[in-house]
């Protein structure tokens, strides 16, 4: 709830300046006339609060809170880690309300100073509510390191004073990409409450891929089981051919194999849904297990060539041999495989996954990652290879669970997006719902590494915040000689 805050009379408060100063993004010449600071309550109104878009799509978003008599004297402080705002699943903003006085003109020029801090690698931005348009305008942005920053701009009075006001936020947001991917591969899991309970979140998912095809450069799509809750049942099937016919549509290249609840009677389903003649006419499809409970696929993306080898659910000697066949077929490929279970809770191999990587992963030397699901939970193992037996690990493998099942409304259409960087030779991994547009379904800052990691490279923790040290506006007057006709009071 918001509530009204009234301000003594502006004289009281302001700081009149003699000297004059040259606007430096206009041509006239402009003098202070007035200067406010976080340090005069009784002319800025400070508050908090955190929203889903970046910057907030109304003037006054639910939830703002005004800051508190100990955040208040922190600004007096100077000691801005003590009123820090932060979130997990918003974008948290400090909001000045600055009660500028009924002289401002409209040709008056406002000049807006923010300094503070935020964590390293986050974009944080200023905005100013015009009030012509009627939304928050980006006025300065800064991606914030370890030190300070100052964001800094200057507005028209005509166009951003609103009853005596000025209205100011500083907001954490997603940085613009300051790294540019090449391309990406998305990899979904253990959608079986969504096809049971949740069919939206599984549109919403398929849609997400098939609309960000080109922004994102997706190549291809992962599924590691469990698709269906219950196997028998033919409803939760075709609404799961349906949604992932979108990427048919789409032309997007995508695998799947079946987890132990896509079984059914004995497979039936699955293979008459998601069987070798759904995908036989499909370039990137070579290969087939037992129509389809274990398959191949090749793609090539920019020279670079993988083969992707899934194996469903009850992994024997006999899968082993055929995926030992395929691999050594494509031994020039990089390859990853696909499993429903294979990494536990508890971050260590299955019993049936200590085989697999001691029988394929092993003397396979361009298998370079193993997917899994079957187990609600995010974690990876990292082994390091030594392949050629001299003492020296010669390869690295990434063995990753991701699987969300648990979580609200089955998962609530979390996914992994596995950004590929071909200058730093690594994949930046990303954990992403676009049903709820958030990142990261752990806390990142109390498991860092379970949603986001870079492989290769250490992950930093996506937590958000904004921490404020100082604020502050100034009046600018044109000088007499230079004023124009249309300069009239607002009111």
């Amino acid at each position: 709830m918001f509530f009204s805050f009234y301000f003594p009379s502006i004289a009281n408060s302001r700081e009149a300046e003699t000297a004059l100063e040259v606007s430096s993004s206009a041509k006239s010449s402009y003098f202070q006339t007035h200067r406010f600071t976080t340090t005069q309550t009784q002319t800025i109104k400070i508050s908090e609060n955190a929203t889903k878009t970046e910057p907030p799509l109304t003037f006054r978003p639910k939830g703002e809170r005004e800051f508190s008599e100990e955040k208040y004297t922190t600004l007096k402080n100077q000691d801005n880690e003590k009123n820090a705002t932060y979130s997990t699943t918003s974008y948290p903003y400090h909001r000045f309300d600055v009660k500028v006085g009924q002289d401002v003109q409209s040709a008056d020029l406002l000049s807006l100073s923010w300094s503070g801090h935020s964590l390293p690698g986050r974009q944080v931005t200023m905005y100013a509510w015009n009030r012509t348009q009627s939304k928050w305008m980006e006025i300065d942005r800064h991606i914030a390191g370890r030190e300070e920053f100052t964001l800094f701009g200057n507005i028209q009075a005509e166009n951003y004073v609103q009853d005596d006001s000025v209205h100011i936020i500083v907001q954490d947001q997603l940085p613009s990409p300051t790294k540019d991917y090449d391309y990406t591969f998305v990899w979904m899991s253990d959608t079986q409450y969504y096809a049971q309970d949740h069919p939206t979140i599984f549109k919403s998912i398929t849609e997400w891929i098939a609309t960000n095809k080109k922004k994102l450069n997706i190549k291809y799509v992962f599924h590691t089981g469990d698709i269906v809750n219950k196997g028998e049942n033919l409803d939760q099937w075709k609404r799961a051919s349906g949604f992932l016919n979108t990427l048919d549509v789409a032309k997007i290249p995508y695998g799947v194999l079946p987890g132990n609840h896509d079984v059914g009677s004995h497979l039936k389903e699955y293979q008459h849904f998601f069987g070798e003649t759904r995908f036989l006419q499909k370039p990137y499809y070579r290969g087939s297990y037992e129509n389809n409970k274990g398959h191949y696929d090749v793609v090539s993306v920019d020279g670079k060539n993988y083969v992707f080898i899934y194996m469903g659910w009850d992994v024997e000697e006999k899968e082993m041999e055929w995926i030992n066949a395929v691999l050594a077929r494509y031994s020039d490929h990089t390859a990853i495989l696909s499993f429903h279970k294979y990494l536990e809770k508890s971050g260590k191999r299955s019993q049936e996954g200590e085989k697999i990587f001691d029988h394929v992963v092993v003397p396979n030397q361009n298998v370079v990652a193993v997917l899994s699901g079957h187990y609600h939970d995010s974690e990876q193992l990292v082994d390091e290879v030594d392949d050629n037996h001299d003492g020296i690990p010669d390869r690295t493998v990434y063995q990753l669970l991701a699987d969300y099942q648990k979580g609200p409304n089955g998962g609530n259409g979390f996914l992994r997006l596995m950004k590929v960087d071909k200058e730093t030779n690594s994949i930046d991994v990303q954990t992403y719902s676009p049903y709820t547009n958030q990142f990261s379904f752990y806390d990142p800052i109390e498991y860092p590494l379970k949603d986001q990691f870079t492989m290769n490279i250490d992950v930093q923790a996506s937590r958000k915040m904004v921490s404020t040290r100082s604020f502050e506006v100034k009046v600018y007057r044109e000088l007499e000689e230079e004023r124009v006709a249309k300069g009239t009071v607002l009111k």
